[in-house]
């Protein structure tokens, strides 16, 4: 029911079956591409249990969005910074948060909709960028030698 002023009063909305499989799913792969994120994780700022840690990062925001009713991205990016520099010492003044709080929120209201679209693009997106990122091994001159899975016989 919605009041006169805007107020939303009323059960929750949930996500059920698929739409939550998805809208999991999608909050994981954003959190996969989170530059901030996977640094602090990769490089242990939040010490010998970083990657623990971003485990919950993902679960308490999952939980953020199961228990309010109304989900607004600048609230999210709040909770987003604070995490980052309570749990990893990362304060992120590129933007990040904000692009990501949007994204997450921009994904349940389509997950709400049943609208698999965003999940689609986020997939695609996180396939391409996986294929992409592929390592490379680079001399001293920052002249490419090759990709870091295979073995240099080059014969020089």
């Amino acid at each position: 029911m919605d009041l006169r002023s805007g107020t939303r009063t009323g059960p929750v909305p949930q996500l059920s079956g698929p739409a939550k499989e998805g809208f999991e799913e999608g909050v994981g792969i954003i959190f996969s591409q989170w530059t901030a994120l996977v640094l602090a994780v990769e490089n242990q700022w939040g010490g010998s249990e970083s990657a623990s840690k971003a485990d919950y990062f993902i679960e308490d925001i999952l939980e953020w969005f199961y228990k309010k009713k109304e989900h607004y991205a600048d609230e999210l990016e709040m909770e987003l910074a604070d995490t980052l520099l309570e749990d990893f010492q990362v304060e992120v003044e590129d933007g990040s948060p904000a692009q990501v709080a949007k994204q997450l929120v921009e994904l349940h209201a389509a997950c709400l909709r049943n609208d698999a679209s965003v999940l689609q693009q986020l997939r695609q997106r996180h396939a391409t960028g996986a294929a992409a990122s592929k390592k490379s091994v680079v001399d001293l001159d920052g002249a490419q030698m090759g990709d870091d899975s295979s073995s240099s016989s080059d014969g020089e």
